[in-house]
């Protein structure tokens, strides 16, 4: 069981934070550093936790949603666009969450968590000295 979840972990760090896309690793370390940023002591690791998933889905929910060129040129027709690939984007990100696996969820909690434990723990060390 401890070998599954670590064999996740590592699965999961690889393809959210080294897997090249630039704008993909600007959400992930930016939805981190603000969660680290942001908690005060290490006990809030929890909530910061969740404030970093929170943030990194909503990071992805806009990148799909902004994405590519709008076909047409209007202004009207360009909002009638985003607003078409708002609601695809909910229900595509809606169902791909319903479908995932509970290991995958601790995967990603279990990452988010020790990566924002690494920043805050630099993070205390730099305010100290």
């Amino acid at each position: 069981m401890i070998d599954t979840i670590v064999n996740d972990v590592s699965a999961i760090f690889s393809s959210t934070f080294m897997n090249g896309d630039w704008i993909a690793l600007l959400i992930a370390f930016g939805s981190v550093l603000v969660a680290a940023l942001v908690m005060k002591r290490a006990t809030q690791i929890g909530a910061m936790t969740l404030l970093g998933l929170v943030l990194f889905v909503i990071g992805w929910f806009m990148r799909g949603v902004l994405r590519g060129p709008f076909p047409e040129s209007e202004a009207g027709a360009a909002a009638a666009a985003t607003g078409n690939r708002m609601l695809a984007q909910i229900n595509a990100q809606w169902a791909q969450f319903m479908g995932m696996e509970a290991g995958t969820l601790l995967a990603y909690f279990i990452t988010f968590m020790l990566l924002i434990m690494m920043i805050f723990g630099v993070k205390s060390v730099v305010q100290r000295g």
